[in-house]
């Protein structure tokens, strides 16, 4: 038995045929309606690209530190929300930021991987990263 393409390969040639056999011959709106579904299939793709990074579990084990709980992605978010607003956690807090930040930064990857802003954004955090890495490297 032969193996399939995973599933983020199957999308990706489906994005192919939709870009280069519908798109160009196709009438305006039935056009518009293609490009609108190529760019669904590349979400879904992303995320599933995203998914296979386990970034789920990173982000489930930063709200569980944020929180000291666990239990389910919103439910922990949930908490989360209501520490900031109650003023439990601190937008300041390191911690918060990270949380912050990665998580913002993992949901535009999936929604605009080309946006200048996010790549910018992206190249600003590994820098950040690297350099909060940096002093340890050096002891």
């Amino acid at each position: 038995m032969q193996d399939l393409p995973d599933n983020a390969a199957l999308l990706k040639a489906i994005e192919a045929f939709l870009q280069a056999d519908v798109m160009p011959t196709a009438e305006p709106s039935l056009a518009f309606r293609a490009r609108v579904a190529v760019n669904v299939l590349g979400m879904v793709r992303r995320h599933l690209e995203q998914a296979a990074c386990d970034h789920g579990l990173r982000e489930r084990e930063q709200l569980q530190a944020l929180t000291g709980k666990k239990g389910t992605m919103a439910g922990l978010t949930t908490e989360v929300c209501r520490l900031i607003a109650d003023g439990t956690l601190n937008p300041d807090d390191p911690r918060v930021r990270d949380y912050l930040w990665l998580t913002t930064l993992q949901k535009v990857a999936v929604d605009q991987p080309r946006y200048v802003s996010y790549q910018r954004a992206q190249d600003a955090w590994d820098h950040f990263q690297h350099a909060r890495r940096q002093p340890a490297a050096e002891e």
